[in-house]
């Protein structure tokens, strides 16, 4: 190499490292995102079935540093000896499985488990704290082989690490994690987040819905795709088709098929092989959801799961066309048929009540509410049902914080559509004066900043005025306040500012809530609360308005303004413990 070209490489290796770029100025490595799939089939060539292990196999053996694994099950013996030989060559292992779970004797020296939210049940690996393979199946023979299954491995840039580590542990500061072209969100932490994801997407689509899934419970994320303007949406379940599949067959516009996945061991024990353990999902040829979670309530509420979203180009491409593999392969269904009924259901206003005339049994949905102030009620009618007060909901219904204690008395307010089983509009009711008001107000950009003192009497607050997004926020006059309580309507409140103090002109119904700071163009977020108080709700409301945003608004001029709020001080990927600020 000429002194010219080594003055050149050492110029551009200079800017990467002043810069912080993980930039690769020979080009040795390709940061394009890959997908691998298993091929089930007794007649499939060995090489074609080995090569989601061989991949697993390969990352292992040329690991230097550190293998990091979440595991569910893990009895493969190759991919068991090959981490054995990789630790005897100084590499560091850590696994982290599910109590109860059977792990091979042999591992159990590197193995912790998990002791977060839900049962473990991700699928992940990650070498050297830069290549991560993640997906659908088990570290299993079956799980390699024999099921139909899904996987991703992407390379994480350097500085991407730490956030993705922290992912992995629950601890990140947001609810969703942006890696270059794929954003991923975590279950049961984040499982309502996930399900509306799910909807949102499904509910978005204008050509067709392609999906293959293992489990499918959630009539919430069936509503998506039938209210959606889809000219066909083409579903493949694992055997024995779920309810929503039998469901969904009766319904124009789809067409559902069970898995022709025979690859399996005569053995009466569940799992061993011929599965389709999918829970993959394509939007318009466009977008991509898949990872490890199922449709379900169990997933969303029970499971430490991931979703894996992305409009990578390559990455929609190859699972479109494993779609249309496994689609080839699938079996038809008898047509479900769809049975007349002669129930008719109204929402009676006056009482806050959702009810049914006719005698037989029935389904219906009441979508409340707008933007990340959003309930997706679903209701089930016995034969001698009559008439359902507004929270007597079944659990798999959507939300995006709180629970039954949180969701607000008189939400009729909010604006309601019922709508029966099949997505039809039944009837609905417009929101109110105030509410329509509030809707303008919320799709506002967003700032979050905590107050550095809050009086409960009075009430009234200041902002840390050390602060330059502080001195700023002081500078621009408030229009009002919207007060969010718990089981409670948002109200307004007249907001007077003398100096630096702000104060609302009524009190504060609960020692727990969220302040709405209107201005012109945009909304301040902060909450509140008392000491001993440990609800989440407030703090899942601002993530709600979080990910509502299309970006951070004023980054240029307040660039950690995000990381400031939801972060803890010197630690940017861990989140914040005292999000709100304790009143006095």
């Amino acid at each position: 190499m000429g002194m010219k070209n080594i003055l050149s490489l050492c110029f551009l290796l200079s800017f990467c490292s002043l810069n912080g770029n993980d930039f690769d100025p020979l080009g040795a490595e390709d940061y394009s995102p890959k997908a691998f799939f298993s091929y089930p089939g007794r007649f499939v060539p060995e090489g074609k079935k080995r090569n989601v292990r061989d991949e697993i196999l390969r990352l292992i053996r040329e690991t230097k540093h550190s293998i990091y694994m979440h595991v569910y099950s893990l009895d493969d013996p190759e991919i068991e000896k090959e981490l054995l030989l990789a630790h005897s060559r100084g590499v560091l292992l850590e696994l982290m499985g599910e109590l109860g779970k059977k792990y091979p004797s042999s591992l159990l020296p590197f193995l912790r488990y998990w002791d977060g939210s839900g049962l473990q049940h991700s699928k992940v690996l990650v070498s050297d704290h830069k290549i991560v393979f993640l997906g659908t199946g088990n570290f299993t023979f079956y799980g390699l082989e024999m099921d139909h299954n899904g996987y991703i491995e992407f390379l994480l840039l350097q500085r991407d690490w730490e956030k993705f580590h922290s992912f992995l542990r629950e601890e990140y500061p947001f609810s969703t994690l942006k890696l270059s072209d794929l954003e991923l969100i975590n279950s049961p932490k984040d499982g309502f987040r996930i399900q509306n994801r799910l909807y949102d997407a499904a509910l978005s689509s204008q050509n067709r819905i392609r999906y293959l899934i293992f489990d499918h419970y959630d009539p919430v994320l069936s509503l998506g795709m039938l209210r959606s303007n889809a000219e066909e949406t083409l579903g493949v379940y694992d055997r024995p088709l779920d309810p929503e599949g039998r469901f969904l067959s009766s319904m124009d516009r789809f067409t559902i098929k069970e898995d022709g996945n025979e690859d399996i061991l005569d053995d009466t024990t569940p799992g061993k092989g011929g599965l389709l353990h999918h829970k993959t999902m394509i939007i318009d040829d466009r977008e991509l959801l898949t990872g490890s979670y199922n449709y379900s309530l169990s997933a969303r509420d029970s499971n430490r799961e991931i979703l894996v979203t992305t409009k990578n180009a390559n990455l929609v491409s190859a699972f479109r066309d494993e779609w249309e593999r496994v689609y080839r392969k699938s079996q038809g269904i008898p047509s479900a048929g769809s049975l007349p009924s002669s129930n008719t259901y109204r929402l009676d206003i006056e009482n806050g009540r959702v009810c049914k005339n006719g005698i037989g049994a029935g389904e219906v949905f009441l979508d409340i509410g707008f933007s990340w102030l959003r309930w997706i009620q679903f209701y089930r009618f016995s034969e001698l049902d009559t008439c359902k007060s507004l929270q007597s909901y079944e659990s798999i219904s959507s939300r995006f914080f709180g629970g039954k204690s949180e969701f607000p008395n008189g939400s009729l307010d909010l604006g309601a559509r019922l709508l029966d089983r099949s997505g039809t509009l039944l009837s609905s009711s417009y929101p109110s004066s105030d509410m329509n008001e509030l809707k303008e107000v919320i799709r506002k950009p967003a700032l979050f900043l905590k107050p550095e003192v809050l009086l409960f009497s009075e009430p009234a607050w200041v902002f840390d005025t050390s602060k330059s997004i502080s001195n700023w926020v002081n500078s621009q006059p408030p229009i009002q306040a919207w007060i969010f309580h718990r089981g409670k309507l948002p109200k307004r409140s007249m907001i007077q500012k003398e100096g630096d103090v702000y104060s609302l002109s009524q009190g504060l119904d609960t020692n727990t809530g969220v302040i709405l700071m209107e201005y012109r163009d945009f909304g301040l977020y902060f909450c509140y609360k008392s000491t001993n108080d440990s609800l989440a709700w407030t703090k899942e409301l601002l993530l709600s308005t979080l990910d509502s945003q299309r970006g951070e608004w004023k980054k240029e001029e307040f660039p950690n303004s995000w990381i400031e709020f939801f972060a803890e001080p010197g630690f940017p990927y861990k989140r914040k413990v005292d999000l709100c600020v304790v009143g006095s």
